[in-house]
């Protein structure tokens, strides 16, 4: 940062980001295998903020903030994607304009 407050134009501004991923047909069984193998790398990633997973409309969908697209890329196309089946949809990024947590 300078001293205006202001990030340095040489600095990558970070924007945390939600993600939500539906598998359709996923069992929550399915679910939890992958998850118990992810879940400890995921802990430690580089911009990993949260993790939630709920059962919705005959499948998983996972909901995660994460400090940009970038890291969640980075970590999820090495840990996660190769266990998923080829006709999975692709996650949803917002761009998060406020939050607030306990």
């Amino acid at each position: 940062m300078s001293r205006s407050g202001l990030p340095s134009p040489e600095r990558k501004i970070l924007m945390t980001v939600l993600k939500q991923h539906h598998a359709p047909g996923m069992p929550a069984e399915v679910y939890d295998q992958v998850a118990a193998g992810a879940m400890p790398s995921q802990s430690k990633a580089d911009g990993f903020v949260a993790h939630y997973a709920i059962v919705e409309d005959g499948g998983i969908t996972a909901i995660e903030i994460w400090d940009s697209i970038d890291q969640h890329d980075a970590w999820f196309n090495e840990v996660v994607k190769p266990h998923l089946p080829p006709d999975t949809p692709e996650p949803k990024f917002a761009e998060l304009h406020n939050s607030n947590a306990k």
